[in-house]
């Protein structure tokens, strides 16, 4: 065992001379390829925008389908990735009240190749929302209470609150260096912790909206220089 051990040493010593004599040669036309690479990753914001962008959608709530209309305020990095919160509320329908919703929260999106005259976004919204309230005073008669809080809570006291996430994605068209103009289709995903029938917000649903705001605001603009004496005089 003893014999092992010392040879085992002695490998592990001309190993590593080996790799140290190798290491001190020169390396940097080494052409093998690697995962992670060696340059460092450059994370670098060239371009801000701020943008409104309204917003209306028709589809799946509830027991049936309704229109919805909400807005966005997003701050965008170098064009393409946008970050900001969002917040949606369904048209009014006393007939139908699980058709009484809103909904909001984080919103995400990636726009593919923004420089073109029509391009692809792909929006991500994650937060919660309600379904099922009803915000009219059906107890004017006399007995004094709004039904708003009994419809926001169930009966056990609990909130009666969906967990949402809903992918999408968009067509959109630049009108202007100021306004964009999008189209297209999502999926509304709602989780609840406790079973009741008015807190069904998945379904899904065609959108169209404006961005209206700044897109391209270039964080690195430099005055232009030449080094030609005759067009430095003044």
């Amino acid at each position: 065992m003893r014999k092992y051990g010392k040879m085992m040493i002695l490998c592990v010593a001309l190993g590593l001379g080996w790799s140290g004599s190798l290491m001190a040669q020169d390396s940097t036309k080494s052409e093998m390829k690697t995962i992670f690479g060696t340059k460092k990753a450059k994370l670098k914001v060239n371009y801000l925008g701020l943008y409104l962008a309204p917003e209306y959608q028709y589809g799946q709530l509830g027991s049936g389908t309704t229109s919805l209309s909400g807005a966005a305020l997003m701050l965008q990095f170098n064009k393409k990735f946008a970050i900001g919160a969002t917040g949606f509320g369904s048209f009014r329908n006393r007939n139908n009240t699980d058709q009484n919703a809103q909904f909001g929260g984080l919103k995400m999106e990636y726009t593919v190749k923004p420089d073109a005259a029509v391009h692809v976004s792909f929006p991500l919204v994650v937060g919660i929302g309600g379904n099922g309230f009803d915000f009219d005073d059906d107890d004017r008669g006399g007995k004094g209470r709004d039904r708003d809080f009994d419809d926001i809570f169930d009966n056990d006291g609990r909130h009666n609150m969906s967990r949402i996430i809903q992918p999408g994605i968009n067509v959109e068209a630049n009108l202007s260096r100021y306004a964009k103009f999008y189209v297209g289709a999502n999926y509304r995903f709602a989780f609840n912790n406790h079973s009741t029938n008015t807190t069904d917000l998945s379904g899904f649903a065609a959108n169209a909206g404006l961005k209206l705001g700044i897109f391209d605001y270039n964080l690195k603009k430099k005055a232009k220089k030449t080094n030609n004496p005759e067009e430095n005089k003044i």
